[in-house]
């Protein structure tokens, strides 16, 4: 492919990441907020846009995993990275590749 193509596909794909990562922090809170994981330290919103700090975290129990909670808030920043390098790497593989076009 050419390299106008594969930037207009690292824009959408960037569009489209920017446009999930209000879900994915969504789902990042959800996961927080478990009893079983039991991650302290995290913003929790209510409904109406107001943050809730009694949420995060029971203090009843005791913190199960810092290391699942690390991993649950840096799978965000982990996507991101991975689909940038995969974008990244679309356009060198299609600039080095042999198009019969371009001869």
């Amino acid at each position: 492919m050419s390299l106008p193509i594969n930037l207009l596909m690292l824009f959408i794909s960037v569009t489209f990441l920017i446009a999930l990562i209000p879900g994915f922090v969504e789902m990042q809170n959800m996961a927080q907020q478990s009893d079983n994981l039991n991650c302290h330290g995290y913003v929790s919103y209510n409904e109406d846009g107001s943050t809730n700090p009694t949420l995060s975290g029971n203090s009843s129990r005791a913190s199960a995993s810092s290391i699942g909670c690390m991993a649950i808030k840096l799978y965000l920043p982990y996507i991101v990275l991975g689909v940038l390098i995969a974008g990244v790497a679309m356009i060198f593989y299609g600039r080095s590749g042999s198009d019969p076009m371009m001869q």
